[in-house]
């Protein structure tokens, strides 16, 4: 018989200790390998910020935190709204009412409006334009793709664009009607929006999103600034039907900051950023610079607490092979003094002993990975729903991939005590 089926049979042989000891080495790792993967795709989550395709947030005046987790991670509550007139204030001429070239926009690339305040079966509903789709991206800097469908029509009032999570989750597709509820009223349902496309799944927020052609998101039941004012004041109207742009307001402005030639766009966007948040009518939140001050201050902290704690387990669960080694000291003797009297030399007692550690470890860590990653599988959905990023059995993080061999060598380290024991078992005394 090989050193290994010598090592596996006396572990059979005490079938309840060594379960029991394998089972905390999993459980051990299954803690850390949960911790790690979770942890490690909510902080690519929150990173992810800085692809899509803006780097500024206008909003009013407030948290610039909260702003950026409803703007961009559809979490947390808005703010409040800023001024129609304001959007404006970022349009080139050929894009305002008036024909005239807005306060800042030789300072923006690309300006994009949002309104917030809804929700589909409890998915956020975000009102913009075609746009939102055309010129910004899916977190990895790539243009958003479509599954099914296409975009939205800004002619077409009542139309809609759903995230992959959504459609997955509510069985949606092309040509589903959807009807938006008012804030968190469940009985105020607003008219239907029909689906005209799919997005492909990004692994950002952005697939927990429902939305709508702003249009006629302004068009429904509650929408409306209420103004003393005529319905636009400068003789200045939308199309007829089109909800009036003094009764506007939108919750949150996305936009990407122009920048000379040779130059980054961050220099402009500190300046433009300065320049709003010394007025007294918004405030400019940097996605990239808020969410680095979360990871920092609160997430990483918590992340190596519990790194630790868990790591602090795996110590626990290797020296429970010593003591299950230990513990079987005089049956191994008996054995160990068989197998010297059979020929076998120290350096092989040795290794056997070793080797039935590293058989635990093994076992004890490959259940533990598997355990681990079914708890990622099973605690998914409120990993989604809390932090809007998608996770399944197959999300991994680098670092688990030294958790067995790491495993392995504590293992080999708590049993050399009983190893030692072995090699030194006086054959003469057992027989």
């Amino acid at each position: 018989m090989t050193l290994l089926g010598i090592a596996w049979r006396s572990i059979r042989q005490r079938p309840l200790q060594s379960a029991l000891t394998a089972l905390s080495l999993a459980l051990g790792v299954a803690l850390v390998v949960a911790t790690l993967v979770v942890s490690g795709v909510v902080t690519r989550a929150f990173a992810s910020g800085a692809g899509l395709g803006y780097n500024m947030i206008v909003g009013a005046k407030g948290s610039p935190l909260q702003l950026v987790l409803n703007s961009v991670y559809l979490i947390s509550r808005p703010i409040e709204n800023v001024p129609w007139a304001l959007y404006e204030e970022f349009l080139p001429a050929e894009s305002r009412r008036d024909g005239r070239a807005g306060r800042f926009a030789t300072s923006v690339r690309t300006t994009i409006p949002i309104c917030m305040g809804d929700y589909y079966r409890g998915y956020r509903v975000v009102g913009t334009n075609r746009a939102y789709f055309e010129r910004l991206t899916g977190g990895d800097g790539k243009p958003f793709a479509f599954s099914a469908g296409t975009n939205f029509r800004d002619e077409d009032l009542y139309t809609a664009v759903i995230g992959a999570e959504v459609a997955a989750r509510l069985g949606l597709d092309v040509g589903a009607d959807i009807a938006p509820q008012h804030g968190a009223d469940p009985t105020k349902i607003h008219d239907p929006f029909r689906v005209t496309g799919v997005l492909a799944r990004t692994g950002t927020p952005v697939d927990r999103g429902v939305y709508v052609n702003m249009e006629g998101f302004y068009l429904q039941d509650g929408h409306a600034k209420p103004t003393g004012e005529s319905p636009d004041a400068d003789g200045v109207a939308p199309a007829p039907g089109l909800l009036p742009y003094a009764a506007r307001e939108v919750t949150a402005i996305l936009v990407e900051t122009a920048a000379p030639p040779g130059l980054p766009p961050e220099l402009m966007a500190m300046e433009l950023s300065r320049t709003l948040n010394e007025g007294r009518d918004a405030q400019a939140a940097m996605p990239v610079r808020e969410m680095r001050q979360l990871l920092d201050l609160f997430v990483r902290p918590l992340e190596l607490l519990l790194l630790l704690v868990t790591v602090l387990v795996v110590v626990v669960s290797a020296v429970g092979i010593l003591v299950s080694m230990v513990g079987s000291a005089l049956e191994r003797s008996r054995d160990v003094a068989i197998m010297r009297a059979l020929g076998a030399g120290r350096g092989q007692v040795l290794a056997c002993v070793l080797l039935e550690a590293v058989l635990l470890a093994g076992i004890g860590g490959l259940a533990g990975w598997a355990l681990g990653h079914g708890i990622v599988a099973a605690i998914a959905p409120w990993v989604t729903a809390q932090a809007g990023v998608h996770v399944g059995f197959f999300s991994a993080a680098p670092a688990e991939l030294l958790l067995v061999p790491l495993l392995v060598g504590l293992a080999i380290l708590a049993a050399l005590i009983p190893a030692l024991s072995a090699y030194r078992t006086d054959v003469a005394r057992w027989l």
